[in-house]
């Protein structure tokens, strides 16, 4: 599915901005919790607010959905989807194992997604059927197929409750080795070959979800619920990305091996 030059364009933009609130204000880290027990800064309101008032103005008829200010106009062809901070618990700690995750979905399919790491300036833009770029530079998965020679990237292992761990613990035990907790920097790790598994638990929404989904398909990667579903707008819950689709066959298989 093809996306105007003019929407790239704009998400782009809207990955500048968040960098410059980010970058500007990384010292600055108020944090409230949240009536879900999570953690908010005051840097993930700021920049989820200029991205609604940068779309207000350039894409007035586009939806958005956003992690801090709730949802507007989902039934709308194009929706935007934004996570501020993904990662704000490492955020908050001063840590860089964070990202801005910015995804635009069409009839409620992510078909655009950007993972921007705003202090090291890395940034991974996905377009669905077009490809996948590292600061311009086009990227792909590794390609494995073999799930023995395989790094995996496995979430927060308190995110992975008593009916996905263990899934989680047959997975670690089969690949060559693992790296834990990282994020959505996970997903562009993956994106250019660098690992070839990336795992999350149940505890994700569609703005942890939305980016992600571009930046694996548009990398040559597979990335599904963990029940093989499609990702859209609407997805929550337990998701895996893999390298390749016959890797990600394998992967799927010894996660839900009784």
């Amino acid at each position: 599915m093809s996306v105007p030059t003019g929407l790239r364009d704009l998400a782009e933009h809207l990955a500048d901005t968040a960098r410059s609130i980010v970058r500007d204000g990384r010292d600055r880290l108020a944090m409230d919790i949240k009536a879900d027990g999570s953690p908010v800064t005051a840097i993930d309101r700021a920049v989820e607010k200029a991205l609604r008032d940068t779309l207000t103005r350039e894409a007035p008829d586009h939806g958005v959905l956003g992690e801090e200010f709730g949802p507007q106009g989902l039934d709308r062809e194009y929706v935007w989807v934004l996570d501020p901070i993904d990662g704000t618990k490492h955020f908050a700690a001063g840590l860089p194992t964070f990202g801005v995750l910015i995804a635009l979905c069409r009839s409620e399919r992510p078909v655009l997604g950007i993972i921007e790491q705003p202090l090291t300036g890395e940034r991974t833009l996905g377009i669905v059927g077009q490809g996948c770029w590292l600061n311009g530079r086009e990227v792909m998965t590794s390609g494995k197929t073999d799930i023995a020679e395989t790094i995996a990237a496995i979430a927060d292992p308190d995110a992975f409750d008593a009916a996905h761990d263990p899934g989680i613990q047959r997975l670690r035990t089969a690949t060559r080795w693992n790296v834990w907790d990282t994020g959505c920097l996970g997903y562009a790790s993956l994106a250019r070959g660098a690992v070839d598994i990336v795992v999350n638990g149940p505890n994700l929404d569609p703005f942890d979800i939305c980016a992600l989904v571009p930046v694996i398909e548009g990398a040559g990667g597979a990335i599904t619920a963990w029940n093989g579903k499609a990702l859209t707008l609407h997805s929550s819950g337990a998701i895996v990305a893999s390298a390749s689709a016959g890797l990600h066959v394998s992967v799927r298989k010894l996660l839900a091996a009784a």
